[in-house]
Formats: C-alpha cells, sequence, structure tokens
C-alpha cells in the first residue's frame, strides 16, 4: 500500500513539475518573440548616423548644425537650428510635433517599452536556463521510467517461477505515467528546437522582425499627428472664410430688410434670406465644434493636457529647391531598402520558399502536400511582385504630387495678385465715393478668399512633400 502511494505522489509531482516547466518554457519564447507576435518582419541595419542626418538636410532642407548668430524664435520654425525651441504653453508648432508624440505619446510609449523589453533579453542567458529545463525533463523522464519498471509484485508461480503481477492500481499508474512520458517528451522536442533556434540566430531575428514593425507602428503615430495638424489648420482657414461669409450675409440681410420696408422685396423673399443665414450660422458651429475635436485628438497624441483649446502655427513653406532636389529613380532606391511592406512581402516569399524546400525533401513529387506548398510559394512570389509594383506607383504618384501641387501653388499665387490689383483698384474708387461700402467689402472678402486658397495650396503642397520626405527616410508611404 505504502510502494502504491508512493508511485501515485511521484507521479502527480511529475505531472505538476511538468506543467511548470512547459509554462516557463512557454513564457521564455514569447518573450523572446514578444514584438514577432505583435508583427512578424524583420528591422534592416540602422543607417551610419551622420550620413542619415546628411540625407536628411537634403530631403527637408534642415541644417545638421546651429548656425552661431541666428536669432531664436519661440516655438517658431527656423531650419537654420538642429535644436528645437519649446513652444508657449497651449501652442504647438509643427517643427515640434515629432518629438512631442514620440516623447509624450502613450502608444507611442508604450512600443518603446516593448522594444527595449526585447532589445534587452540576454540569449546566452535565455538558452543557458533552457538548457536547464532540458535536463530536468530528462531527469523527470527518467525517473517516470523507473517508476513504470518497478510496478507490480513478485510472486512464485506453480512452476517455482517468478513472475510480475499488476493489480488494476499498478496498471492505472502506469497508464497515467506514460501520459506524463509523452508529454514530456514533446514538452523536450520544444525545448530543443528553441535552443538550436538561438544557437542558429533564428530567434535573435525574429525579435529583430518585431522591432521592426513596431518602429513602424510608432512612425504611424507620427505620420497621424502630421495629418491632423495640418487638417486642423485647414479647418482654421474654413472657419475664417465661413465667418466672412456670415459677415456678407448679414451685410444683406441687413440691406434685404431695408428693401422690404421700402416695398421692394416681399416677405417670402426676406425669409429666403434670413433662413440662408440660418444655415450658414448652423454649418460655422459644426465646423468649430469639428475644430475642437480635432484639437482635442491632437492634445492627445501629443500628451497635452486635454483642453479643446490648443493653437497651432503654420506649417513651414515647401521651397522650390526642395521640390527640385526630388530624384525619382535615386530616391525610389533609398525608400525601397527602407519600407517595411516591401520588407514583409519579401519575409512570407522566404518563409514560402523554405516551407517548398522542407516540402520536397518529405514528399514525393506528387504528393498533395508538395503540391500544396508549391502552390503557395508560387502565390507569395505574385504576391511579392505585386506589392513591389504598387509600392513603385505609388512613390511615383508622391513625387508626381509634389510638383502638381507647387505648380497649382504657383496659379493660387498668380491669381491672388490679380485679386490684390483688383482690390487697389476698388479701395481707391472707395476713397473718391464712386462705388458703395458694400462693394468695397465684396472685394475686400474677395481677396481674403484668394488668399486663403494660397494658404490651402500651400498646407496641399506641404501634406504631399511630407509624404515624400517620409517614403525616403523611413520607407513608409501611405
Amino acid at each position: 500500500m505504502k510502494k502504491r502511494l508512493a508511485a501515485w505522489m511521484l507521479v502527480l509531482a511529475l505531472g505538476g513539475s511538468l506543467l511548470a516547466t512547459a509554462a516557463f518554457a512557454g513564457d521564455k519564447a514569447d518573450d523572446t518573440v514578444t514584438a514577432e507576435a505583435q508583427t512578424g518582419t524583420a528591422a534592416e541595419t540602422p543607417a551610419d548616423p551622420a550620413e542619415k542626418a546628411a540625407q536628411d538636410a537634403r530631403i527637408t532642407g534642415e541644417a545638421t548644425a546651429p548656425v552661431a548668430g541666428e536669432g531664436i524664435t519661440t516655438g517658431g520654425y527656423n531650419p537654420e537650428l538642429s535644436v528645437r525651441q519649446p513652444d508657449p504653453v497651449g501652442q504647438l508648432s509643427f517643427a515640434n510635433l515629432e518629438k512631442q508624440v514620440r516623447e509624450n505619446n502613450l502608444s507611442v510609449l508604450a512600443l518603446e517599452e516593448t522594444i527595449q523589453s526585447v532589445e534587452a533579453t540576454d540569449y546566452s542567458k535565455l538558452r543557458s536556463e533552457l538548457e536547464d529545463q532540458l535536463d530536468s525533463l530528462e531527469d523527470m523522464s527518467d525517473g517516470i521510467g523507473a517508476l513504470m519498471q518497478g510496478l507490480g509484485t513478485v510472486e512464485v508461480g506453480p512452476d517455482g517461477g517468478f513472475t510480475m503481477v499488476q493489480d488494476a492500481n499498478d496498471r492505472l499508474t502506469q497508464l497515467l505515467a506514460g501520459y506524463v512520458l509523452g508529454t514530456l517528451s514533446s514538452s523536450k522536442e520544444s525545448l530543443e528546437d528553441a535552443i538550436a533556434d538561438i544557437r542558429s540566430g533564428m530567434t535573435q531575428k525574429k525579435a529583430a522582425d518585431g522591432i521592426r514593425q513596431l518602429e513602424n507602428g510608432q512612425d504611424q503615430y507620427v505620420i497621424a499627428a502630421e495629418s491632423l495638424y495640418v487638417t486642423v489648420l485647414e479647418l482654421q482657414n474654413t472657419k475664417a472664410g465661413l465667418e466672412r461669409s456670415l459677415e456678407a450675409m448679414d451685410r444683406t440681410v441687413q440691406e434685404m430688410e431695408l428693401r422690404y420696408s421700402m416695398g421692394q422685396i416681399s416677405a417670402l423673399q426676406l425669409q429666403q434670406v434670413k433662413s440662408g443665414r440660418v444655415q450658414l450660422r448652423s454649418g460655422l458651429d459644426t465646423l468649430c465644434s469639428s475644430m475642437e475635436s480635432a484639437v482635442v485628438q491632437l492634445e492627445m497624441m501629443v500628451g497635452a493636457e486635454i483642453t479643446g483649446k490648443m493653437t497651432v502655427t503654420e506649417v513651414p513653406d515647401v521651397t522650390d529647391a526642395q521640390v527640385d532636389a526630388i530624384s525619382y529613380e535615386a530616391d525610389l532606391d533609398e525608400a525601397r531598402q527602407k519600407s517595411y511592406d516591401l520588407y514583409a512581402a519579401r519575409a512570407a516569399l522566404e518563409n514560402a520558399e523554405e516551407e517548398y524546400k522542407d516540402a520536397k525533401s518529405d514528399y514525393a513529387k506528387n504528393t498533395y502536400q508538395r503540391k500544396s506548398a508549391e502552390h503557395k510559394w508560387q502565390a507569395a512570389q505574385y504576391n511579392y511582385e505585386a506589392v513591389v509594383q504598387s509600392y513603385e506607383a505609388k512613390f511615383r504618384a508622391c513625387c508626381g504630387a509634389v510638383k502638381d501641387y507647387r505648380q497649382i501653388l504657383k496659379a493660387k499665387e498668380n491669381a491672388l495678385d490679380l485679386q490684390e490689383a483688383t482690390f487697389r483698384s476698388v479701395e481707391l474708387k472707395y476713397q473718391q465715393g464712386t462705388v458703395s461700402q458694400n462693394d468695397y467689402l465684396s472685394a475686400r472678402d474677395e481677396l481674403e478668399s484668394a488668399r486663403d486658397a494660397v494658404t490651402t495650396a500651400k498646407h496641399d503642397l506641404f501634406t504631399a512633400y511630407r509624404t515624400y520626405v517620409w517614403a525616403v527616410r523611413f520607407g513608409v508611404l501611405n
């Protein structure tokens, strides 16, 4: 009875140890591929800092070192300064936007901590720990094997020979021990594979894959913040236009009320004009609400206090020199080398090729397993080629959009010059008393509208150029 009790306790103890060991091994494997589980692609060797700074300066037009004697404008964009100046409280400049997002956005910080966690992994120590666990599993297997051999009772048979007799409890214990041995064998194989992956560098590569994906995720947050920043500027621009339209509508209502009092228009016509003003006022209120929501989102993205009151400054102008420096062929090669999307497609192709090679060695030529792996490999090739074509087409369109928006801006600036000349003429006539005040105010509104059109064109050019910058600097092309 004591023998059977000891056997049961040993099986249960070994089973509990097995579960703990399997969980430990699983946790270690998960730790090494945390980033891979979230992503699944690889990092590339970082560029030389000096080379990267020089390239960024060519793309963005920013100097790589401060210029002595230059004035410093708080919160302003000064391309001669490499060290940004802090913005006043409640204000955000584009020059400081990326820094604010990377240093204060909670999601970006969480991704950074994950990156640091993966980078902190000591693979030599991890391999040693896994090898210790493998030794423990082997000791368990030996112990259970000895237990199984000792089960049963030796009895003397009628012929005087010795036989091993097992009762029901012995057989049940042996059955459970066999199950535990099978599970131990599976766990040992998993540990052996994990150790082999560390030795070959596969685990380290997967971790680097994940880091690249996480860094790409951080870049996406910055790009989203830049897009939202320009959106807020455009909403401000649109708001100014609606406010001028509302002022013009007020003048029209005043005029129509006077004409109604003189019997020149009907009550219905006056009501229609007033209804138009109500609709315009409603549109302005809706715009203000949308702008406040956008500001709140931007405040969240830069980690600022949520007030809905933060203001943003104008984005820097894109110069002709920056646009002329765009070289599709040279810049495409740079963007392709840094593109995460292209690397992901290439990694998928390589994985499919490895699976096909394994199938060729494991299965006969006409088996369905080998044919299936071959078709998957071919599909991965087509997919990679499609991703490459799509990326190149998007980048070509990106470069073309910058130049197209520049010519649109030139046209808007030309129209503004004409409108300024027209306004000066109307202003002179108004001073001479040959045109009415309403005509003068209408000409002024048209001038402001032309200025708003130039501002919008500048925003469009800036957005297109930033898309190009992100593609060349980081391979990100949205």
